[in-house]
């Protein structure tokens, strides 16, 4: 990608723009959550809240990792358009009494970045990169066998040119399931689910930039908050056991964006799925293949983009390793 020219203070929500292009986030801070990760729920069009199983479940609901019966590892790297690049890595720990726990780290980064003064003027050796973490623990429990509860506390890290933020917030999700095998329904779908979650509670960037600006011998700088805004989503998902299913999503955050996905599931043979959603009315695509070896079962899914805002397509593999 060719060398972007800006301020350095316009660095900053340069930063979060360039991930709010990919998934209408408007370049809030935090925007990189909103775009999708793992293979399985990106080809259903982000409808995974009512979902939220296997090594990506962590992602779009905290009681999602109730479900889990054996340790898992799940990882993914995903280089996007306009040199951005985006991955996961997450352990899952089945515990005792019903009790799943999770640790979680979510990396994205974008090319360096040319910096000029506020004259206009190139300032040498200084790059602009921006790079971002997440790391999270999350827990979940089931309750009874119609209700799952869980809860993420993340610590979240900006960086750019040396200009560093951080903050620490809390998600947390509900999950429900309904068996209605027995009723007239259950012919359709005899499994019912449904999920909600709040995420981003609590967390805001703290930016000050006066020692940036000391570095280069200048009384310069400013501080100022940005809060993430939360987000509520809620979801819903209709499954028939070794055939397939449907999902919808809906959410809308503190800023007032509403956003809708929607996707289905088919289980062609017991090794392959074919998938296919709409995420915020834009289609998608994906496959997932299982291989059960001596030891371990291995999960790989493929998801196919469309383009959404003069982007090109993009293509999302992620691994699952249950044991």
């Amino acid at each position: 990608m060719k060398k972007s020219t800006i301020v350095v203070m316009a660095a900053l929500m340069l930063a979060s723009g360039v991930w709010a292009g990919d998934d209408g986030s408007g370049g809030q801070p935090g925007a990189f959550r909103e775009v999708k990760l793992g293979g399985r729920p990106a080809a259903m069009g982000g409808a995974f809240t009512a979902v939220a199983y296997g090594g990506t479940g962590w992602l779009y609901n905290p009681a999602g990792i109730s479900q889990m019966r054996k340790p898992d590892v799940a990882f993914s790297y995903r280089a996007m358009h306009l040199d951005r690049r985006l991955g996961y890595a997450a352990v899952t720990i089945p515990a005792k009494e019903a009790a799943t726990l999770g640790f979680s780290w979510i990396y994205a980064g974008t090319a360096s970045l040319e910096a000029r003064d506020v004259q206009g003027y190139v300032i040498p050796d200084q790059d602009l990169a921006s790079h971002q973490n997440l790391v999270g623990v999350t827990f979940a429990r089931t309750f009874i066998p119609q209700l799952a509860a869980g809860a993420r506390a993340f610590y979240v890290q900006h960086n750019i040119g040396g200009i560093n933020a951080y903050s620490v917030g809390v998600d947390m999700g509900l999950l429900t399931k309904f068996d209605l095998s027995k009723s007239a329904f259950g012919r359709i779908a005899p499994l019912v689910q449904a999920g909600v979650v709040v995420e981003n509670i609590g967390a805001a960037y703290k930016w000050t930039t006066t020692n940036y600006w000391a570095t280069l011998g200048q009384e310069r700088g400013a501080t100022f908050d940005e809060k993430f805004p939360v987000n509520y989503r809620l979801g819903g998902a209709l499954v028939r056991p070794a055939f397939g299913m449907l999902a919808a999503d809906v959410e809308i955050n503190s800023a007032s964006i509403l956003k809708t996905h929607v996707g289905a599931e088919y289980q062609v043979y017991r090794e392959l799925m074919l998938r296919t959603g709409l995420d915020d009315l834009h289609p998608t695509f994906g496959a997932g293949l299982y291989k059960r070896f001596e030891t371990f079962g291995l999960f790989v899914d493929l998801a196919y983009l469309m383009d959404k805002r003069g982007e090109g397509d993009d293509v999302l593999v992620s691994f699952d390793v249950m044991f």
